[in-house]
């Protein structure tokens, strides 16, 4: 049999709140037991459907809650959507005109990254917003990036995903930056970098001049030592990852080695929204820089702040 589960967050509330008064509904109480069955129910404490935390619910509420399924079931159970959803509140009518205009200039840019320069700024306090807030408040006015994107899309489903665990699953990957000049001759860059999954952790990044397998396994080497092997590493079709030594390796420490499909960088998105954070807080305001030492202290103290 198929595994029957809430179609969405609502209807587990739902479930959650009908586990917690749905026995009362079924019994013939005498006059005044409702009160005092809800009072004890007061006192215990309940996790809610995604908490990470168990809590309490008031009397009131409770009853609210036995009412509203006694009459009219589960569906009556599910939480009604906020009618300020997406608006921001913690900010004024002029400041969310003012951010939003900041995104209509700069589509390109993060809600992190254009909350952070208002704040450096001093046109906002970082404690009444988030940069989550912030994302509301673009979609609600049509400014959120899949809106403000314009063609790009390749028609397959995409759907979130995370591994279980940290160690279950690492992506790795290289990013192009812009090239170095040294001694007056152009010499490439190129970022290689591992991360979690689930704890999308920077488990190990480097700036090089090249892109070779032999690149790679160093920087994968010294994740190794401090971390241990992953069950499963995630990396694209280039040939830098497609090396024996780096097969033999994987096979030997028992850690699967996943390649994404040709020519489907959606599926890479989750380096991708690495690469696109770093290029936005990092690599676009580096200056002038003269050695990679100098970049990879930039890179370095980055990961470490954010």
């Amino acid at each position: 049999m198929d595994v029957l589960d809430p179609k969405d967050h609502g209807e587990a509330v739902a479930l959650f709140r009908s586990e917690i008064v749905g026995a009362l509904t079924r019994v013939d109480l005498p006059r005044g037991e409702l009160a005092a069955r809800l009072e004890l129910l007061s006192r215990e404490r309940f996790r809610p459907p995604g908490a990470a935390a168990t809590r309490t619910f008031a009397v009131p509420t409770l009853e609210r809650w036995y009412r509203r399924y006694k009459r009219g079931g589960l569906a009556a159970l599910v939480p009604a959507p906020r009618a300020d959803k997406g608006a921001a509140r913690a900010l004024t009518a002029a400041q969310q005109d003012l951010v939003c205009e900041i995104r209509r200039e700069n589509p390109g840019a993060s809600a992190e990254l254009i909350l952070g320069t208002l704040v450096l700024e001093g046109r906002l306090d970082p404690r009444i917003i988030s940069p989550s807030a912030v994302r509301r408040l673009f979609a609600g006015r049509g400014l959120d990036r899949r809106t403000l994107r314009s063609g790009g899309s390749d028609g397959k489903q995409r759907l979130r995903w995370e591994a279980e665990r940290p160690g279950a699953l690492w992506h790795g990957d290289v990013c192009h930056g812009a090239h170095l000049v040294i001694d007056d001759v152009k010499r490439p860059v190129r970022i290689h970098a591992l991360r979690g999954d689930a704890s999308r952790y920077i488990l190990a990044i480097e700036a090089m001049h090249q892109e070779r397998e032999i690149d790679m396994l160093g920087l994968f080497v010294r994740a190794l030592r401090k971390h241990g092997p992953p069950d499963a590493l995630y990396l694209d079709n280039g040939a830098t990852y497609r090396g024996h030594t780096l097969a033999l390796a994987c096979a030997r420490m028992g850690t699967s080695l996943l390649h994404a499909k040709p020519y489907d960088a959606p599926a890479r998105g989750k380096m991708e929204r690495f690469w696109r954070t770093m290029r936005e807080g990092c690599l676009d305001f580096t200056g002038a820089v003269s050695s990679l030492h100098d970049l990879n202290v930039r890179l370095y103290a980055f990961v470490d702040e954010h």
